[in-house]
């Protein structure tokens, strides 16, 4: 579990990633995006960043489309 601050700023990041160039970044970039907005949650296992890293890049290819998945998976990390 982790904490909503944590989950806020990387739901803020995301959002700047998604929204930064407003089309998909290269490879090397959308690398650098994941490791950047992930930064807060430095406790995650590797199979939990990796699904949440191609959560980002979703986000980033389509925010509209994709945001509630995102969030939705992020809110259910929180520690209560």
């Amino acid at each position: 579990m982790v904490d909503r601050a944590d989950v806020e700023a990387v739901i803020y990041r995301a959002a700047f990633v998604a929204v930064r160039f407003g089309a998909p970044a290269s490879t090397a970039q959308s690398e650098q995006d994941v490791v950047w907005c992930l930064e807060p949650l430095c406790n995650l296992g590797r199979i939990e960043r990796a699904d949440l890293g191609a959560l980002v890049l979703d986000l980033a290819n389509d925010p509209t489309n994709n945001r509630e998945a995102f969030i939705a998976t992020l809110m259910q990390m929180i520690d209560e």
